[in-house]
C-alpha cells in the first residue's frame, strides 16, 4: 500500500476501535513522506491510538517528541496542548499554548484553544484578553473555518457572561458588520443584551431579527419577544407569544428577571389563566 491507502486504512481501524492496527499502520505510512506538517499529523494520530490503548507513558513521550522535534510548526504544540486539555492537565496546557502565541502570532487556533480553556475553567477576564490579542493581529491563519467576525461573536457571549453588556453589544454588532445579514447567528443574544440595559425596542427589533431569518424556533425566543412587548405597554403582543410558548413545551418555564417585565401582566391576572407555569426564583 502507499501513503494515501495506510492512511485511509489506519483511520479505518481508528474507527473501529483497533487502535494498535492503527498505530503500525500509521508508522508504516511515515515511510512515505518526510513532509514536516505531514508528519506531525500522522504522530498525532499515533500519540492518541497508544491514549485509548491506555498507554499513557507513550502518549506523553510521542506528544513532547512532537513539541521537540517539531519546535517550528505551531501544530506541534497545538496538538501537545489539547491532549493535556484532554487528561485536565490544564496549567501545562495554559503555558504551552501561552509560549506559542509568543512564538506564532498569526495562528488562530492557538488563540481559540487557550480562550476555550480559559472560559471553561471560569476565567472569563482572561479568555477575554487573549481574544482581545488575537483581534490586535493584522494577519491571522484561519482556524478551523472560523474567522474574525466570529471571534467578535465569541467576544460578545464572554462580556455577556460577565454582565458587561454594553461591551458585548458593541462586540456583537462588529460580528454582525462583517456577515451577511440573512447568515448572522447572534441576533438573539443581542436582544438579550437590549433586554438587560433596558432597551426594549431594540430588543424587539433584533428578536424580530431572529424569527425572520430562523423562525420561531423554541419557547424561550418567544420568551424574550414577549418580555419586550410587555415594557412597551403591548399587552396584547406580549400575551401571544406567551401564549404561542405555551403550546410549543405545553407549559412555561419563566425566571424571576422575565416575570419583572411581565409585571404589567401579573396585574391583568393573565398567568391565573394558565396551568402549567414554572417560575424559578434562582
Amino acid at each position: 500500500m502507499g501513503f494515501r491507502e495506510l492512511i485511509i486504512s489506519a483511520i479505518h481501524r481508528e474507527r473501529q476501535r483497533e487502535f494498535t492496527k492503527a498505530f503500525n499502520l500509521y508508522k508504516e505510512s511515515l515511510n512515505f513522506t518526510k513532509n514536516p506538517k505531514t508528519v506531525v499529523k500522522v504522530k498525532n494520530r499515533q500519540a492518541w491510538c497508544q491514549y485509548y490503548i491506555g498507554n499513557t507513558r507513550e502518549t506523553l513521550n510521542l506528544f513532547q517528541e512532537l513539541q521537540d522535534r517539531f519546535s517550528t510548526h505551531p501544530e506541534s504544540r497545538l496538538y501537545y496542548a489539547n491532549y493535556l486539555i484532554k487528561v485536565h492537565n490544564f496549567k501545562s496546557a495554559k503555558k504551552i499554548l501561552t509560549t506559542a502565541i509568543e512564538i506564532f502570532p498569526d495562528q488562530l487556533e492557538l488563540y481559540l484553544t487557550l480562550a476555550s480553556l480559559l472560559k471553561d475553567t471560569d476565567r472569563s477576564n482572561e479568555a477575554i484578553q487573549v481574544l482581545k490579542q488575537a483581534l490586535s493581529q493584522e494577519k491571522l491563519s484561519r482556524g478551523r473555518g472560523i474567522k474574525r467576525k466570529d471571534i467578535w461573536s465569541e467576544l460578545g457571549y464572554l462580556y455577556y457572561q460577565r454582565g458587561d453588556y454594553n461591551s458585548a453589544l458593541a462586540s456583537l454588532k462588529t460580528a454582525m458588520r462583517m456577515d451577511e445579514e440573512e447568515t448572522f447567528l447572534h441576533y438573539d443574544m443581542i436582544a438579550q443584551c437590549y433586554l438587560k440595559v433596558s432597551d426594549h425596542k431594540n430588543a424587539l427589533k433584533f428578536i424580530d431579527l431572529y424569527i425572520k431569518y430562523f423562525g420561531e424556533s423554541d419557547a424561550d425566543i418567544l420568551v424574550v419577544k414577549a418580555r419586550a412587548h410587555a415594557q412597551l405597554q403591548e399587552s396584547h403582543l406580549a400575551c401571544a407569544s406567551l401564549l404561542q410558548a405555551y403550546s410549543m413545551e405545553n407549559g412555561l418555564k419563566l425566571s424571576a428577571e422575565d416575570m419583572v417585565d411581565f409585571g404589567p401582566l401579573l396585574q391583568t391576572g393573565f398567568f391565573d389563566t394558565l396551568e402549567n407555569v414554572e417560575i424559578d426564583e434562582a
